[in-house]
């Protein structure tokens, strides 16, 4: 039974290619930097991401993704910075101009067929931040043509904007706040100028900061070590451990270092580039 109350989140729907930045950064410690990174990376995100599915139907999960990394990026021990963000799209501003029926309405004309934006067909949500820092929701997004206006007798032509069905490659484009306050009735809001260059990132979900530590043992071969079964051959010094499915995992050279007297000085453990394969589990161990 319904209480009245209703989820206000909802998973985003994404377009892998046009919508997600992926970038990471290597150090081999928490405290150094390393000489082969000056800066962040870039991933391909359509190789990083892949949708999550239902364990009976195989339907993609929307909102869920797993995340794959390439060993080819990740091979060293050390630590990782993922950053996974809204893709930053840079362009410039065709026009800051009105439409020609609603000289009222003012709006940012862009070009959105080609650079960063092609392959988006719609900016409304998106933001757009300026080069001074000012940063503006776009509320709507059409396709428009350009329109010579006679706004009086006397004056010259000027270049305004109707919104169009047609293919054109701009877009008027609508931005909150847009019109003067109304404790200011005669100030502008700053919503760019012709020919400025600016970010367009949409706000489909939020950054997110990944860690990752590259070592390596785990838990599991860690345990191998602490408690895995071990057989040392006294013929020839070899000490061999195994791991849960009886297979060899590592393989040491164990000896005793002596005096030219004979006097025991040291216990060696060390471990050897060679694996003896006729110290399997089976062979040793007869059960």
């Amino acid at each position: 039974m319904s209480n009245g109350l209703f989820g206000t989140v909802r998973p985003a729907n994404i377009n892998i290619a046009n919508d997600v930045e992926i970038l990471y950064y290597y150090r081999p410690t928490r405290g150094t930097g390393s000489d082969d990174f000056d800066g962040y990376r870039n991933l391909n995100p359509t190789d990083c991401l892949v949708y999550s599915v239902t364990e009976n139907t195989h339907d993609r999960i929307d909102g869920i993704y797993d995340l794959r990394l390439p060993m080819d990026e990740f091979n060293k021990k050390g630590f990782y910075n993922v950053y996974i963000r809204p893709k930053v799209c840079t362009t410039r501003i065709i026009d800051v101009s009105v439409l020609a029926s609603y000289p009222d309405v003012r709006g940012v004309v862009l070009n959105i067929t080609t650079g960063d934006l092609a392959g988006i067909t719609d900016l409304t949500g998106y933001r757009i931040e300026f080069s001074d820092g000012t940063s503006r929701l776009i509320k709507s997004c059409n396709r428009c043509e350009p329109v010579s206006v006679n706004v009086g007798d006397g004056y010259p032509t000027v270049t305004r904007y109707n919104l169009v069905d047609t293919s054109s490659s701009y877009v008027f484009c609508t931005v909150s706040p847009s019109s003067a306050p109304s404790f200011k009735p005669n100030a502008s809001p700053y919503i760019g100028t012709p020919t400025e260059e600016v970010k367009v990132i949409n706000t489909k979900f939020s950054p997110q900061l990944i860690e990752i530590e590259m070592v390596e043992h785990d838990i599991e071969t860690l345990t191998y070590s602490v408690e895995g079964d071990q057989v040392r051959d006294r013929d020839n010094g070899i000490l061999t451990t195994y791991n849960t499915d009886k297979e060899i995992y590592k393989q040491f050279d164990f000896y005793t270092v002596k005096s030219k007297l004979g006097k025991e000085l040291y216990d060696v453990k060390k471990e050897r580039s060679l694996i003896d394969n006729t110290q399997t589990y089976d062979n040793v161990v007869k059960e």
